[in-house]
């Protein structure tokens, strides 16, 4: 199937289908929907080995979509061809616009116990990614994912004159175990994913924004890592 929006998602037909695509899933398990968003923005030639290392997982997602740039055709149809939904999409912000977009019809036709698997078209995912990340998300962590290096001062220097430097300072500082920043892939609960944006649209956060990424800031992806942190959960890596 092939949803397109070309400009912020509202009411309308675009919305129903995706809605229906999302229902007729059928949920096999009490432990919830496993749904994978592959941001590929100009990225055709990646596409389907993103998507066959998801087919190859242990435990594979129930439904694959692929965001796709409205501007860059062969995405969507690489995506389709390779057996994924595809959601096409112009948007002015980027990776983080775009899967914002996407979650944002996505997220109400979800229950509580889902799950969603973020990741980019060039990512490779190990064999036992989904098994091992399901498993972590039972355990009270708000992410798992694939774990990208980067010392403490590293993040203090990302976050340098934000409104989260002087609670990331704290936080390095009192903190025994590595930060572990989320970006390449990374599964989160659907429950997690509402509890973002409803502090963030409350104002409850350092920074601002409405939705899941915050693309004003210049790192969306370390910005949600740290404000799952703030929020009071766990991030941690999955080999």
């Amino acid at each position: 199937m092939l949803v397109e929006f070309p400009e912020r998602p509202g009411a309308g037909p675009h919305v129903v289908g995706f809605a229906r695509m999302v229902q007729s899933t059928p949920r096999t398990s009490d432990r919830g929907l496993t749904i994978a968003v592959i941001a590929a923005l100009t990225e055709h030639d990646r596409i389907g080995h993103a998507i066959r290392s998801l087919d190859e997982q242990s435990s594979p997602p129930d439904l694959t979509i692929v965001c796709a740039d409205s501007g860059a055709d062969r995405n969507a149809l690489t995506a389709q061809s390779a057996g994924a939904d595809a959601v096409v999409i112009g948007s002015e912000h980027g990776r983080a616009g775009a899967l914002n977009q996407a979650l944002a019809l996505l997220l109400p036709q979800l229950r509580d116990e889902d799950a969603v698997l973020i990741m980019d078209a060039g990512s490779l995912l190990g064999h036992d990614f989904v098994a091992e990340a399901r498993r972590h998300l039972t355990e009270g962590v708000g992410a798992a994912g694939v774990f990208i290096g980067m010392e403490g001062g590293g993040f203090v220097e990302l976050f340098k004159g934000s409104d989260y430097g002087p609670f990331l300072r704290d936080l390095i500082r009192t903190r025994e175990e590595e930060l572990v920043l989320i970006g390449e892939a990374a599964l989160f609960s659907v429950q997690t994913l509402w509890h973002v944006t409803t502090a963030r649209s409350a104002g409850l956060l350092p920074t601002g924004g409405s939705e899941v990424y915050n693309p004003e800031v210049p790192h969306p992806d370390a910005e949600l890592t740290l404000t799952l942190v703030y929020l009071g959960y766990k991030v941690v890596a999955v080999p």
